[in-house]
């Protein structure tokens, strides 16, 4: 990426945030842009989930957590203050050969910087010391390409054991993407100085 436009929402309102990135995908066509942002406490449905097969709907309602789709594919993830999102919108010309590791590298190198055992896992997630901090997807627009993705900085992980199902009802079948179960650690943990 070139000279980048850093952008802010302002809010920590998960519908204005996720329409926020929406249109700046959409209507910004030329140009690298990077968003930072958080939600208070959320989860975000993935593109082709089943919202009700990935959440606690009775602990989601009891603590008042916002329940949001996202435009782009991937698992449930849940968003606190303790966490930092980022959106990278850019071109995509050449959209077959744009892999994660475009997205993912930068990160894991400022994670590294850190002095954080990190890398990239699997086809979307970040691990530092083989536990997930983040979790990425993607979202092709024409000929620009949207990646997003959670860092775990210091999320209350005791709210997102409680959020997710877990897949407890086996009587409860649909055709949806299922999340992928991850042992997660926040980023704060890890570091050898406070930040």
């Amino acid at each position: 990426m070139s000279c980048t436009t850093y952008l802010e929402t302002g809010s920590f309102d998960p519908c204005f945030n996720l329409a926020f990135e929406e249109f700046v995908l959409c209507n910004r066509t030329e140009g690298d842009y990077l968003l930072l942002w958080q939600n208070r406490n959320t989860v975000v449905i993935g593109r082709n989930q089943n919202t009700e097969e990935e959440i606690n709907r009775p602990f989601v309602s009891r603590h008042r957590i916002h329940v949001v789709r996202r435009m782009t594919g991937g698992g449930a993830v849940y968003h606190d203050l303790g966490n930092l999102n980022y959106s990278l919108i850019t071109d995509a010309p050449d959209a077959e050969r744009i892999s994660m590791e475009r997205f993912t590298l930068p990160v894991v190198n400022a994670l590294r910087g850190l002095g954080l055992d990190a890398e990239a896992s699997g086809r979307n997630d970040i691990l530092v010391s083989g536990r997930k901090v983040s979790g990425t997807a993607q979202r092709l627009y024409r000929d620009r390409i949207l990646h997003h993705g959670t860092l775990l900085f210091s999320s209350d992980l005791s709210v997102l054991d409680q959020i997710t199902t877990h897949r407890k009802n086996d009587c409860f079948q649909s055709r949806g993407t299922q999340s992928a179960i991850c042992t997660v650690t926040n980023i704060r943990e890890h570091l050898t100085s406070p930040m």
